[in-house]
């Protein structure tokens, strides 16, 4: 029998499977995926593109309120840990995180951000960059807590939205994913 040596990058750990079917039956499905992606965002444990498209895939007739609940959720997320990096002070985060700061996904957001403000934000969320850095950048720089929450909710809604919608319309495209 062939192995197949191909490495899988996309795999969802086992407690979040099962916890993603046994869920899927329930009218709170969509809150649990919502909750994922508030906790990924919060803790940036793991890029949340790896839990939607199985929740998708296991329930493709949710795919807008899926997208929806789960760019807010992120929204949310991202306001919660711009205020974590804003209490926990800029010496603290710098000293716990100095490779972020000295990435290349620090210099361009810290660039975008400095040019062009909360549409920057909007266009990172929603991009395949990682935000992070922007969000770290954003709370060193003391931008609005309440700005961010929007720009990155616009941000990433549209980005799930359209990630939501490609796999509910076409699930054999991303049948790795699950």
């Amino acid at each position: 029998m062939p192995v197949d040596h191909r490495m899988k990058t996309h795999v969802l750990p086992d407690w979040l499977r099962r916890l993603l079917m046994r869920s899927v039956g329930h009218r709170y499905y969509t809150a649990v995926v919502a909750a994922i992606a508030f906790g990924a965002t919060v803790t940036f444990a793991f890029p949340f593109v790896a839990v939607l498209i199985p929740a998708v895939l296991l329930s493709p007739r949710r795919w807008r309120a899926l997208g929806v609940c789960c760019g807010l959720a992120s929204g949310f997320g991202a306001a919660v840990l711009v205020e974590i990096f804003s209490f926990l002070g800029t010496e603290l985060v710098l000293s716990r995180y100095p490779d972020l700061v000295a990435s290349a996904a620090w210099q361009t957001a810290s660039e975008w951000i400095q040019q062009w403000g909360l549409l920057a934000l909007i266009v990172i969320a929603g991009g395949p960059v990682p935000q992070t850095p922007a969000l770290l950048f954003c709370a060193l720089a003391e931008v609005p807590t309440s700005g961010i929450l929007v720009a990155v909710a616009i941000g990433k809604t549209t980005k799930y939205l359209f990630l939501a919608w490609a796999t509910a319309l076409y699930p054999a495209r991303f049948v790795r994913y699950n």
